[in-house]
């Protein structure tokens, strides 16, 4: 069985990459960490606007977060359109339904 519109990439390479973007995290706890080390911005001072500074560099840190996650979803339904055209090209599909009717 022939992949050769996907090149080198297998099922297992797809199902490979797709976890890989569930276990990759880390900018989740970096972004937190940035939060909590953040200054107010608020210098207690009368007629000081408050905490805008904190407010505006959480916004940019929940931005940066809501952006990746697009991403990993773009990526996933990319993914997953290659895996259901790859079980589909390679006749695979019609015996795993079968597989699972027994």
């Amino acid at each position: 069985m022939s992949n050769s519109i996907f090149g080198e990439m297998t099922v297992a390479d797809i199902l490979s990459r797709i976890n890989n973007i569930i276990n990759q995290t880390s900018y989740i706890g970096e972004a937190c960490s940035a939060l909590f080390a953040m200054d107010d911005g608020d210098s207690g001072q009368p007629g000081c606007p408050g905490n805008m500074m904190g407010a505006a560099k959480a916004n940019a840190i929940a931005e940066i977060i809501q952006s990746r996650e697009t991403t990993n979803q773009q990526i996933l339904r990319l993914y997953e359109k290659m895996y259901d055209d790859m079980i589909r090209l390679n006749g695979l599909g019609s015996s795993a339904a079968a597989d699972s009717n027994e």
